[in-house]
């Protein structure tokens, strides 16, 4: 399930869906962040494509979306 979906169920949106460009292995959307009236935007995942593997270098299934860091993998 991509982001745009989760966030569609929970209600709330704080990214865009355009531009949507891919990099290996994921898809990233711009997401805006407001600080003091001034607009910034930064890349986020919005959905994983293909294999992921960890800094140790097993594989592993990361989550796009979660209620506390321990269930994002």
């Amino acid at each position: 399930m991509s982001l745009k979906v989760e966030q569609k169920l929970d209600g709330f949106f704080f990214s865009e869906s355009a531009p949507r460009v891919y990099t290996t292995g994921a898809y990233l959307v711009p997401m805006e962040l407001s600080y003091k009236s001034k607009k910034r935007y930064v890349w986020v995942v919005d959905e994983f494509d293909d294999d992921t593997y960890n800094s140790d270098g097993v594989n592993c299934d990361p989550k796009l979306y979660s209620s506390n860091k321990s269930s994002l993998l």
